[in-house]
């Protein structure tokens, strides 16, 4: 039971979005975000997600935010990530908190991750190390996780701000999920913007199975649409 809940174990990290720097204009940002996928420990999933993006400061966002999935899994977030600008891009720290609740075996966990990362008008990488706690109810003991890196590259077609944008990347986490570092995730997300303020994402990411995959069968994917409202105070 505890070795499946470290291979479904979860991590929301809000990475660095290539184009998205301080000099940004900032907004308030709500989402709501359908999902669906497959694997081969659930079969066919869904779910859904509400988020919420705060700029606190120019230079602060908290990012808070939770999901259920029908095989009985909760979970939720609270991140900081300040910036700090250079002559080119900026610089940008990580502090994720996060709680994941797997009703159906009995497991809960809770992870932190701090990391930094550079982040451009098109290109953004971001490296970081994990720690999680994981506790089974069938257990009076708790496993904690040794460290491990979390890390993502992602390059984005046009910079932040544009209509429309397509972001496509390689990374060991994605919005609700990480992998060890040599089980890396594939990803591709979107956005397009219906009004000024209303646009709607989208996100696939897809894992195959094998240490660095060298396994050509895949293990499962994740699929994501949804709508994001922005607006000012």
């Amino acid at each position: 039971m505890i070795a499946l809940a470290l291979m479904l174990g979860t991590l929301p990290l809000k990475a660095g979005v290539p184009g998205k720097t301080a000099d940004t204009p900032r907004s308030y940002e709500l989402a709501v975000i359908g999902i669906g996928g497959q694997n081969r420990t659930w079969g066919g999933y869904g779910g859904g997600a509400l988020q919420a993006s705060l700029p606190v400061l120019k230079k602060l966002d908290i990012l808070t935010g939770i999901q259920g999935l029908s095989p009985g899994v909760m979970t939720g977030l609270l991140q900081v990530q300040p910036a700090f600008p250079l002559k080119k891009g900026e610089l940008f720290a990580d502090i994720t908190g996060y709680y994941g609740g797997f009703y159906r075996y009995g497991v809960t966990e809770w992870l932190t991750a701090v990391g930094a990362g550079w982040r451009a008008a098109h290109f953004s990488a971001q490296l970081g190390i994990s720690v999680r706690w994981i506790l089974d109810a069938a257990s009076p003991s708790k496993v904690v996780e040794p460290i491990d890196p979390v890390f993502r590259i992602a390059y984005s077609v046009k910079e932040s701000g544009s209509p429309w944008n397509i972001t496509g990347g390689v990374a060991n986490y994605s919005r609700y999920q990480v992998e060890r570092a040599m089980q890396p995730i594939f990803f591709l997300e979107g956005y397009y913007s219906v009004t000024q303020n209303l646009s709607v994402t989208g996100e696939l990411n897809i894992k195959p199975a094998g240490m660095f995959h060298l396994v050509a069968s895949w293990y499962g994917f994740t699929a994501g649409i949804g709508l994001k409202y922005s607006f000012a105070l």
